[in-house]
């Protein structure tokens, strides 16, 4: 549920970014005619005086508005996706059955054996996530290597039986006296 809001909320910020995107261009095309005018007026030896100066000076204000509007939700973007990457570990290590506790202080997960396992401080959510991911996974593959050693030797005498087995005996003699 947090994502599908976080992407709604996402998907709400990029709709005002590119329409503040769209008015700054317009804005930006708008100054590019005023300035053509103003360079038009001022290098003419005519002495008709348009005063372009305000739709300049708003001009340029407008772009700065929509650009900042652009730059604070690209902030707010990225802020969202950290608070859903933080809270995508604090549901990992909430599923695995760590903890955060107050003595000993930090995240701390109990395995099936009983054993404690210092995940790290309570602000370090990643870091915890990380390590209990680690060490879950050793203890998955630990089973599977101590398989396949006890495999290997049971292997290793019937191989040698069935060599023997193969090659030819030979036929023993008889005692002759």
């Amino acid at each position: 549920m947090k994502k599908q809001t976080a992407a709604a909320v996402t998907n709400a910020i990029e709709a005002n970014s590119d329409s503040a995107r769209n008015a700054a261009l317009f804005e930006i095309r708008s100054l590019k005619k005023d300035l053509a005018l103003l360079e038009k007026e001022l290098s003419s030896k005519k002495t008709e005086s348009i005063e372009p100066a305000f739709d300049l000076i708003h001009s340029a204000f407008e772009i700065f508005r929509h650009t900042q509007v652009m730059a604070e939700n690209k902030k707010l973007t990225e802020q969202i996706d950290d608070s859903l990457e933080k809270s995508s570990y604090k549901d990992f290590l909430d599923s695995k059955g760590a903890r955060i506790l107050k003595k000993p202080e930090g995240w701390h997960w109990i395995s099936p054996a009983g054993e404690m396992h210092f995940l790290g401080a309570g602000s370090e959510t990643q870091a915890a996530a990380e390590k209990l991911e680690s060490i879950i996974s050793r203890k998955r593959s630990a089973p599977k290597k101590a398989a396949a050693k006890k495999a290997v030797p049971k292997a290793e005498p019937v191989a040698e039986k069935i060599a023997t087995e193969e090659s030819p005996k030979e036929p023993k003699k008889a005692k002759v006296k």
